[in-house]
């Protein structure tokens, strides 16, 4: 790797709802590109009667989507999130990865990860095989996310990409 080169860059949001839209949004679009994706991108699917979405993450290998949250009634407030079906996940997302991978994609650098587990595995091995990762951070977690990656990232704002700069990072990423 070139001297100065980061493998993974971080878009650091504050707006959870704004930046997954975003996120599906610009995956979609690289999609489209002709880009080899892989990773996991959230989505948040209401459920009527209830105070909390459910949490699902596309696969974007494979397109699959896996179920993340678990459902604690009508009236649950806090988080939902089974790390469980979440490690199932990467797991999963991690068999589409590979060489010819242009660009990981993760949803998120959450507690779970500033903790230690989650999309880490994904992450390392996406950094082992030379593919270049785009991850979110909520704005929490910088300080967490900038501990475990160091040098290795370049942190952003989601103001500062759009989807032609958003192309163009990938196009300097797997340049």
């Amino acid at each position: 790797m070139p001297t100065g080169r980061r493998p993974i860059t971080a878009i650091v949001y504050d707006d959870g709802p704004a930046f997954e839209a975003f996120l599906n949004k610009a995956a979609d679009g690289l999609e489209r590109d002709g880009h080899r994706l892989a990773g996991l991108v959230q989505q948040s699917v209401p459920r009527p009667g209830r105070r909390k979405c459910d949490m699902v993450l596309r696969d974007l290998a494979t397109g699959t989507v896996h179920r993340i949250s678990e459902d604690r009634g009508a009236e649950a407030r806090g988080c939902s999130l089974d790390t469980d079906l979440l490690h199932r996940a990467c797991a999963a997302a991690e068999t589409g990865l590979s060489a010819r991978t242009a660009l990981l994609v993760l949803c998120k650098f959450g507690k779970v990860e500033a903790a230690g587990g989650g999309v880490r595995g994904l992450l390392a091995a996406a950094l082992e095989l030379g593919v270049p990762v785009l991850i979110g951070v909520p704005s929490i977690n910088r300080q967490p996310f900038e501990d475990f990656a160091g040098d290795l990232a370049r942190m952003l704002q989601p103001d500062m990409l759009d989807p032609a700069a958003l192309q163009e990072l990938v196009q300097r990423s797997t340049g």
